[in-house]
């Protein structure tokens, strides 16, 4: 095992930082950065939030690491966090493998978690086997394996060619990501399972589908939804990003949770 090492990306400049602005801490979705993930969010955060981002091992500003799972990822990024801000707890918002890590805090390390936006998530990514086989794919061959599923399971139909400037950057995260360290975050998603921790949500949470999303369809968020006893969304034009989809209603459910939790 190699320790991960999340590299962080503040989206709030320090002059216009407000002092004792809530902090949120937005999470990547396998394959792309954080920076273009939420470029469209976090701007309409960072006027009253502190925003920082965090980047799976070998994407976008994070240094690779070659196996990992995402008990260790969550406790990364918390301290990582911890350690640039100084906080001891914060918002969170995160996309797919980043929601997991949201979920993963939740239930090893509670008090970290102020409130909670999962987007594009589950407790649970089956199956184990066909992770295993991705990961040795990308392992092998490298990350452009994967940019014509991506491509379509990431974006609705027609939303790369009406949104290019929104979705092409994204691509190019994921050709330019570290295929080992791809490979490790695969295997870690094989090996992760909380159906049997997830408890009603002691902070305010959201869980947020794309109702075009192929890898984590509405049921399965619907029943994320259901086990925490969370706010329940589903955006009709996105697919898998929904914060590249539909950036405005990601940054208001966020602020909403962050304003819950005041």
């Amino acid at each position: 095992m190699t320790v991960p090492a999340p590299g962080l990306v503040e989206f709030t400049r320090p002059q216009d930082l407000a002092e004792g602005a809530p902090l949120v801490v937005l999470g990547p979705a396998l394959g792309t950065s954080v920076t273009h993930l939420y470029a469209a969010v976090a701007p309409l955060l960072a006027e009253r939030f502190h925003v920082i981002g965090w980047d799976l091992p070998g994407h976008g500003v994070s240094d690779p690491a070659q196996e990992f799972t995402l008990e260790e990822l969550a406790r990364a990024v918390a301290d990582a966090v911890t350690e640039h801000t100084g906080a001891r707890s914060w918002h969170m918002a995160g996309t797919s493998i980043g929601g997991a890590v949201v979920q993963q805090l939740l239930a090893q390390d509670p008090e970290r978690v102020a409130s909670a936006a999962l987007i594009a998530t589950s407790n649970y990514f089956p199956d184990p086997r066909m992770w295993r086989e991705r990961a040795e794919l990308v392992a092998s061959a490298g990350t452009p394996t994967q940019v014509i599923g991506c491509a379509k399971a990431w974006f609705a139909p027609d939303f790369l060619a009406e949104h290019s400037e929104r979705g092409t950057p994204l691509l190019h995260d994921l050709q330019g990501t570290d295929r080992f360290s791809y490979a490790a975050a695969c295997r870690a998603l094989g090996g992760f399972d909380l159906r049997e921790r997830t408890r009603v949500a002691s902070v305010p949470t959201a869980v947020v589908a794309g109702a075009q999303d192929a890898m984590v369809g509405p049921d399965v968020a619907q029943g994320l939804a259901d086990a925490l006893h969370a706010r329940y969304e589903v955006v009709d034009d996105a697919a898998h990003l929904v914060p590249v989809a539909a950036p405005e209603l990601v940054a208001h459910t966020i602020t909403e949770l962050v304003t819950a939790a005041r």
